[in-house]
């Protein structure tokens, strides 16, 4: 099947969003043609895909989802997450790997794929109720009066803690005008929003911070690339680690800004009662800034095994985000980035495509193995 790129709309040059919203949600497709493609809902339709130029020109391409099939033949996996997104109600980082996951269990990429969409999922599950129950140790910390107790709460016993914590929740409940079993659902809740991000001594496991772990360490190995290399290779190197720079040093601020919340647990669930929306597009914030990366640090980790290092960077390059400016509201309480923002936005627009007639197969396959290392 045979594509005429005459059919498409005239890509879009120097793609630089405002907000995170415009830059869209990173898609896991195994396509390579589809590769770095992002979708965010449509001005005039209710989803449309934000699509690196194929031909390997400068800009992207901005078509509505069912329009993908004048651009490529995608691969069966693809075409079933395509029309699973198109039906999704707000696109946002939770929703797209929600279906991405249900897409892989399916085994459209794979065994592997499936079982480790299935392990993720139950990670999230186990990630929520650790977060519940560090928000109840929090809970109690706060509410109980000094003495009152002499172990703290997280060296009881599982019958005490629980006796303890429901005595904090029926203390709370009427000050803040709600019902004991309103703030057990609403710690529930919280719980949901804090299992990515992490809380407690259990933090460092949870997906966000782990994450942001990969990251430091592909920002290593970029370093040491740096010293040992010259030419193109260390150009793209030098470009993806200034990108990982301001991605992770905001980053940074956005998880503590989040844990700091917890320090008041009694004010915390005072505002999910009042302002829940706004409350949990703040704790969403580090999703929409890491979006994306996880696909790159999974690339690194798979160079030697499939393209090389010199070729991964590369490719790897065409998959760094343009950070919004949007940024500069959720850090400027703590950083001036502007000058690291406008460097960051100069670089992306130098940016080429990757695209070089490679085996088609042997990236579909290695893309579909990228799924067992994506969250």
């Amino acid at each position: 099947m045979t594509h005429d790129p005459h059919s498409l709309p005239p890509p879009v040059n120097d793609f630089l969003p405002t907000t995170f919203l415009e830059r869209g949600i990173a898609v896991p497709f195994t396509t390579p043609i589809l590769a770095g493609t992002r979708a965010r809902p449509g001005e005039r339709v209710p989803m449309e895909l934000i699509v690196p130029n194929p031909s390997g020109g400068r800009g992207v391409y901005i078509l509505p989802w069912q329009d993908i099939s004048a651009l490529c033949r995608p691969t069966v996996h693809d075409a079933r997450l395509t029309a699973t997104i198109a039906t999704v109600q707000g696109v946002t980082p939770t929703t797209i790997r929600k279906v991405s996951r249900e897409t892989a269990v399916l085994g459209f990429a794979g065994r592997s794929a499936a079982a480790a969409a299935r392990a993720a999922d139950a990670a999230d599950r186990t990630a929520s109720l650790t977060a519940n129950f560090e928000l109840l140790l929090a809970l109690v910390r706060r509410v109980e009066p000094p003495g009152e107790t002499a172990l703290p709460p997280e060296r009881e016993r599982p019958a005490e803690l629980e006796r303890r914590a429901r005595r904090a929740i029926a203390r709370i409940a009427p000050e803040l005008g709600r019902t004991p079993e309103a703030i057990v659902t609403a710690l529930e809740q919280l719980a949901v929003l804090y299992s990515g991000l992490g809380l407690g001594g259990s933090a460092h496991a949870s997906r966000v911070p782990q994450l942001l772990g990969r990251l430091l360490h592909l920002r290593a190995d970029l370093d040491r690339h740096l010293q040992s290399h010259v030419g193109e290779s260390a150009h793209d190197a030098d470009l993806i680690a200034g990108a990982l720079d301001l991605t992770t040093t905001c980053a940074r601020v956005i998880l503590a800004d989040a844990a700091a919340l917890t320090a008041d647990v009694t004010t915390l669930i005072r505002k999910w009662l009042l302002e829940p929306e706004a409350l949990a597009r703040s704790l969403a914030r580090s999703d929409w800034l890491l979006d994306g990366w996880d696909r790159i640090a999974a690339l690194w980790d798979t160079a030697e095994t499939h393209l090389g290092r010199e070729a991964t960077l590369s490719e790897m390059c065409n998959l760094v985000p343009a950070v919004p400016r949007e940024i500069g509201s959720w850090v400027s309480h703590q950083l001036n980035i502007e000058p690291d923002l406008q460097r960051h936005r100069r670089k992306v627009v130098l940016m080429e495509d990757w695209r070089t007639g490679r085996n088609v197969v042997d990236l579909i396959g290695r893309n579909e193995a990228l799924l067992e290392q994506v969250g």
